[in-house]
């Protein structure tokens, strides 16, 4: 395998020795071009810990969140545009973050992805838009529940994107957390309107963002990820707040601060999800907003859940609680094998 003189390269340091006195070793042409280009293009993702419990847990949070999020949603919306609830979102979200991120030094927000970013905060943006807009028009738990498609749209996405495994717990996980959904929403599908095509829209592209956040946590910190999103979706929801501008009245104060920090906690509850385990992994958890916004609906606006919705529920919580034992399981056998 040795090459032509001349064109040598160094072994790679801590290969567990080197040439002896200063020696180099020769290597084909081929091979040189070859070592050069996977120098220059990283792994899709920095091999990272892969915490299971920590990140199903943060992702429950994030699904209690979402949940109070959705409910005061549903109240603003009777005075304030979809636009400007969101754009409530990103400002109290870029006060929270903007800090961390300064204290870091000049130097914290420079990043190899900012094209990248860029197209994460275009996908959040709509996904935020279609998920608000459609509990306007159906029911917040039929809205919720079609968005559990999301996990089967975030798995596809993580295996093309990322190459993450998608072990056959997972797809099971997946398979019959979608049937719990069914379940619950059951009548609902009798007909399609706008409202359940929006939903499901907002599914596929919440299912991009949760791929695209789940590499760049592998690469830069959390607080960075946070700090472009909710910055680079500024500009793209100034416009259409501005044209549909309601000035709050000091009413509606609470109702928007809760709002916006119910928002803001599953941004950051989501982002160290994914920071934390993969993203195939963490997904179903989402599941567990289904219950969640059914005992809001009912408090906040006198929504009945029947039966049919505490079963699929059932169904939701134990592919969750599977998947995570699984995962758990496996992550301890790597752990002791290596």
């Amino acid at each position: 395998a040795l090459g032509e003189v001349g064109r040598g390269v160094d072994p790679p340091r801590g290969s567990g020795g080197g040439p002896p006195d200063g020696l180099r070793i020769h290597y084909p042409p081929s091979t040189i071009r070859r070592r050069a280009a996977a120098r220059r293009s990283p792994p899709m993702i920095r091999p990272g810990r892969h915490d299971p419990v920590a990140g199903v847990l943060w992702m429950v949070a994030a699904a209690a969140s979402f949940s109070v999020a959705l409910a005061l949603v549903r109240h603003l919306s009777a005075t304030f545009s979809i636009f400007e609830i969101a754009f409530f979102r990103l400002v109290l979200g870029l006060v929270v973050v903007a800090p961390l991120v300064f204290r870091l030094g000049p130097g914290a927000l420079r990043t190899g992805n900012f094209p990248l970013y860029c197209g994460r905060a275009a996908f959040t943006f709509a996904a935020v838009y279609a998920s608000y807009y459609s509990i306007t028009l159906i029911p917040i738990a039929d809205s919720v529940a079609l968005q559990f498609t999301l996990p089967i749209f975030t798995a596809l996405f993580a295996v093309a994107a990322l190459r993450e495994p998608l072990h056959p717990h997972r797809l099971a996980a997946v398979a019959v957390g979608f049937a719990g959904a069914l379940v619950i929403v059951r009548p609902g599908f009798a007909e399609v309107n706008a409202g359940v095509l929006i939903a499901l829209a907002a599914a596929l592209l919440f299912a991009v963002v949760d791929v695209s956040t789940r590499f760049l946590t592998g690469r830069d910190r959390v607080s960075v990820v946070l700090f472009y999103g909710f910055a680079l979706q500024l500009p793209i929801a100034a416009v259409p707040t501005a044209l549909t501008w309601v000035t709050p009245s000091w009413s509606d104060a609470p109702w928007v601060a809760g709002f916006a920090a119910a928002a803001l906690s599953a941004q950051i509850c989501l982002t160290r999800s994914f920071a934390a385990a993969e993203a195939t992994l963490v997904s179903p958890a989402l599941y567990l907003r289904l219950p969640a916004s059914a005992v809001l609906a009912f408090v906040f606006f006198d929504e009945t859940s029947s039966v049919w919705t505490w079963a699929g529920a059932a169904v939701l919580c134990a592919s969750t609680w599977y998947s995570t034992r699984r995962d758990a399981a496996l992550a301890a056998s790597r752990r002791g094998g290596g």
